[in-house]
């Protein structure tokens, strides 16, 4: 891809880390979004971004634990801070080694750890990950 602001033809740069926003709500379901971006390599414009959907259900263990600890009303959320994730998928549908780098697809996603914390203490955790297809990330340029 091209950068407009250095015009050049340039690699990305993958390492950012990704931009996380969650909400839980009062029976322990969280959602939000995390925006991951590939920017530039050489000047670190942003070229692409891809938003990703959290969609994670902790009320079983919630309710679970109000049924044996009483009612506990207030909820908050947190994550590890995520990371990025980055891979070439070189087999194809049946199971064949993809020898030319032309075939192979790119995709790139993120992943965390999410605490959902009771106002006693108590902490439910549950992995997230997700990932997209390099085209169909957005171009901002």
């Amino acid at each position: 891809m091209r950068c407009n602001d250095c015009n050049k033809f340039v690699s990305y740069d993958t390492e950012t880390d990704p931009e996380i926003g969650l909400d839980v709500s009062s029976d322990g379901h969280v959602t939000g979004s995390v925006r991951i971006v590939n920017t530039c390599q050489e000047c670190g414009s942003e070229l692409k971004e891809a938003n990703l959907d959290v969609d994670v259900d902790l009320s079983a263990e919630i309710e679970k634990h109000r049924l044996l600890k009483g009612k506990h009303d207030d909820l908050s959320v947190s994550d590890d801070g995520g990371s990025r994730t980055d891979r070439t998928q070189n087999k194809d549908r049946n199971g064949k080694l993809i020898t030319n780098r032309r075939y192979m697809k790119q995709f790139y996603g993120a992943e965390m750890t999410i605490t959902v914390e009771c106002e006693c203490g108590e902490k439910f955790e549950a992995s997230w990950a997700e990932e997209v297809q390099a085209s169909g990330m957005d171009e901002l340029q």
